[in-house]
């Protein structure tokens, strides 16, 4: 309603009226469109009114049922807990039967197999026992024979005698036979050691040979440079005496030249061994000789030919 008030204000307020030949017919006109556009407003004010009423109707309805989707959402949720709740029961007891199951399987083959190994046992047992049978009725004259043998000898008195000093010698013999096993023990032990020993022995040799052949090597190749560099001291040797003897040539030259030079001169004003200076006195003379040639020449491109002649 606001917005049709504003629009209507905008419309015939705001805008500037227009001028119109009669002003009563202007007035009934405005009039009449004033009445319309109550009208019309009022009309859509009540449509207003009526799809505000639908709307929130719809709204209500709407909210109803999306309550009635949360309750049933929260049911669903309860079912699925539920559900998963028995399934993982259901999952449960079918392992412990299954685990029972297994259990009672490897009972009964374990069971079996003990059943099996008894009745190996039992069979072993058995044979064992034929076999001490057969043996003890294969003994049986030795119990007469030692009776005979009480009867015909003065040093034992019973059969008890007898098996005590047996015993005693069979205790005996196998004292000395672990000693004597104990002794083998002892000799493999020693030849093991020994053995051990002349291994390490035989290995430290031969690094030592192998350290002597490698130092013989070293010696020979140190000979051999030694040689070496001998020669080379001696070629430098002689090569220096030879340089020496011509240093001492050259500077005598030098010596010669600046004495040649310095033949007007009584004092030489220069020592004999510096050689340096000598040279620089050389060579500023020979300057000096270049310059007065050079100028002679120009001197002598400078005069007539008349005066060449003469």
């Amino acid at each position: 309603m606001d917005e049709f008030e504003d629009q209507y204000r905008t419309i015939y307020h705001e805008k500037p009226p227009i001028r119109m030949p009669d002003s009563n017919i202007l007035y009934v006109n405005n009039a009449t469109r004033i009445l319309e556009k109550r009208r019309e407003l009022a009309e859509v004010e009540e449509d207003l009114i009526n799809q505000r009423e639908e709307f929130h109707v719809k709204l209500r309805v709407l909210k109803q049922r999306r309550e009635d989707l949360l309750e049933k959402e929260e049911e669903l949720k309860l079912s699925i807990l539920k559900f998963d709740k028995f399934l993982k029961e259901n999952d449960a007891k079918r392992l412990r039967a299954k685990s029972k199951q297994m259990s009672e399987s490897d009972q009964q083959r374990q069971k079996e197999r003990e059943i099996i190994t008894m009745e190996k046992e039992l069979d072993f047992q058995i044979t064992q026992r034929g076999k001490l049978k057969e043996k003890t009725e294969t003994h049986a004259m030795y119990p007469s024979f030692l009776e005979n043998v009480i009867k015909t000898g003065d040093k034992f008195q019973d059969i008890r005698t007898v098996t005590t000093r047996f015993e005693a010698l069979l205790h005996t013999y196998d004292l000395l036979v672990r000693k004597y096993q104990e002794n083998q023990e002892t000799i493999k032990t020693i030849k093991s050691n020994l053995h051990n020993f002349i291994k390490t022995k035989n290995n430290e040799n031969m690094k030592y040979q192998n350290m002597i052949a490698g130092l013989k090597i070293r010696l020979e190749a140190a000979k051999t440079k030694t040689v070496k560099w001998e020669s080379i001291w001696v070629h430098i040797q002689n090569t220096a005496a030879r340089k020496t003897l011509t240093l001492g040539m050259v500077k005598m030259a030098i010596f010669n030249l600046y004495a040649h030079i310095k033949e007007a001169e009584l004092d030489l004003n220069i020592a004999i061994e510096d050689t340096t200076n000598q040279l620089s006195v050389v060579h500023e003379y020979i300057l000096q000789l270049r310059e007065i040639l050079h100028e002679f020449r120009k001197w002598k491109v400078s005069l007539p030919s008349a005066a060449l002649k003469e």
